[in-house]
């Protein structure tokens, strides 16, 4: 008997919390609350205490231009935060604070114009919708799906700066230790990743002791004395595009990694006394743009709806996800973004648009044929469209820790993953459970849909059924009837206890 999973989209956008855990025995990454409102509702603020600031005229209204930047910090106890400052031609640089929906459309170095109200230093703004961009900066322009988040193909110039601290001279690691580290491992993540588009390339240099202390945690000023001991040696900073600093661990920062999401020259952070190869790919994808993959949990019922648990680093079978000791290839939607899929000699994804029998190749191998497809599952009031996007992942490459249970993962080279992206939105990449009956404790182990599984969007007159995995790919039997005209309002999702506004 053929199984089917039978979904009804609700039509508002209700305040999210996190429901059921992810799985047992692995570390969750879900300790903040995710919200979600109806962007036109302008009485929902998603972090009240800048709406009511706003509400009251605190600060004085002023438009500023400079240089976007926005980075995330990844904590050792499973969190995370973003900071947006704006960055103008003078060197100052002003914390950015959103009542909600912050500019995930947007990256580093963004040339960009904010309208808000300065209080206390920082530049409050009702949303994302504030800043808008100017053309110019570092980075380019939009991304769409047929343009590409910029600067992520050939070989991307990367200076390592390996450093220490005053009162911390230690070097745990060798320079050969941090080559194969970005050179090799990582370069062979981010060749295979993109189907031999892109490497890392480029020079480790240190260790330089820079004249800061352990027991403090100053991002911006320990870059800037990594670049100053670097240049004193004969660096030229201006033939690389990518910095990382990397420096024994310290306690003050908490955190793993961090990185600017986007940027030319992007920056990254590794605070490791021995670093593990799934912070550098993780840290090294903010850094070419993307933003987190996250799972969509909408309980035991249903696979998909409007009002579910969006958890932040959700996605077990991505990178940008739940951290494992394993480096998951990146899922079909970011690698769109990336121009690594459907974008110039880049393996395709196939649009689908009517019923069909559609074959697609195993994810990791790329080839001649669509490495994945995706289908239109929805188009909001402002023409903004969102996708699933379906892939056969086989035990190949980076992937082959799928074939070992102790990854939690059960079902994955049996099925196809399904997944969900808005575009423009680089925050908004979801894994879908297929299996959502499954208990709590082993609720996304088995995320695929399944041959002989039928994953049914009844709202949309949608059916999709895998009628054969195997190691050579998948292929899958669409149904649409009469659907690809769906408009509703937009969701999105944004956790506002991870946005907090620090000095860096």
């Amino acid at each position: 008997m053929v199984g089917r999973i039978s979904i009804m989209k609700m039509r508002i956008c209700a305040p999210r919390i996190f429901g059921r855990a992810m799985f047992a025995g692995l570390t969750l990454l879900i300790s903040t609350v995710g919200f979600a409102h109806n962007p036109n509702d302008n009485g929902l603020a998603d972090d009240p205490a800048v709406a009511a600031l706003l509400q009251y005229g605190q600060g004085q209204a002023v438009q500023l231009e400079g240089q976007m930047e926005i980075v995330h910090q990844d904590f050792k106890d499973g969190h995370g935060r973003f900071l947006f400052t704006l960055k103008q031609v003078d060197g100052t640089r002003v914390p950015l604070k959103f009542a909600k929906h912050p500019p995930t459309h947007l990256l580093s170095g963004d040339h960009v114009r904010a309208n808000g109200r300065l209080s206390n230093g920082n530049l409050l703004l009702y949303s994302g919708s504030n800043v808008k961009q100017t053309g110019g900066g570092s980075t380019g322009g939009t991304v769409t799906p047929s343009i590409p988040v910029p600067n992520t193909l050939g070989p991307q110039s990367t200076l390592v700066m390996l450093v220490n601290f005053l009162d911390d001279t230690i070097q745990p690691y060798t320079v050969a230790d941090a080559q194969n580290m970005f050179f090799n491992t990582a370069s062979n993540f981010f060749t295979e990743n993109s189907y031999g588009q892109t490497s890392i390339t480029g020079t480790i240099v240190g260790w330089y002791t820079i004249p800061d202390s352990v027991t403090t945690c100053n991002m911006s000023q320990m870059a800037s004395d990594a670049r100053n001991a670097a240049t004193a040696a004969g660096v030229n900073l201006s033939s690389y595009t990518r910095y990382v600093y990397a420096f024994p661990d310290n306690g003050a920062c908490g955190w793993a990694g961090s990185s600017t999401v986007g940027g030319n020259p992007s920056e990254s952070w590794i605070n490791q006394s021995t670093p593990d190869s799934q912070t550098i790919h993780h840290e090294l994808g903010h850094a070419l743009g993307l933003w987190h993959s996250h799972s969509l949990d909408c309980g035991l019922t249903a696979a998909i709806c409007s009002s579910g648990n969006v958890v932040e680093y959700g996605d077990r079978l991505d990178t940008m996800g739940t951290p494992q000791t394993a480096s998951p290839h990146y899922n079909a939607f970011q690698k769109e973004r990336l121009g690594w899929l459907n974008y110039g000699a880049s393996p395709a994804i196939q649009t689908v648009t009517s019923s069909g029998t559609y074959t697609i190749g195993p994810y990791e191998a790329g080839g001649s044929g669509p490495a994945a497809v995706k289908i239109l599952k929805s188009t909001n009031s402002a023409g903004v469209k969102t996708w699933y996007y379906l892939e056969a992942r086989q035990a190949l490459g980076f992937d082959s820790f799928l074939a070992d249970s102790i990854y939690y993962t059960q079902n994955e080279t049996a099925g196809v993953l399904v997944h969900q992206g808005t575009d423009g939105d680089g925050n908004s990449s979801q894994l879908l459970d297929m299996t959502p009956a499954t208990p709590t404790s082993r609720g996304w182990f088995d995320a695929s849909l399944a041959t002989g599984q039928s994953f049914d969007d009844s709202t949309d007159g949608l059916s999709i059924t895998p009628t054969n995995v195997s190691s050579a790919g998948a292929t899958l039997e669409i149904t649409m009837n009469g659907r690809l005209s769906i408009s509703e309002p937009g969701c999105n999702v944004w956790n506002f206890s991870q946005l907090q506004h620090h000095s860096y």
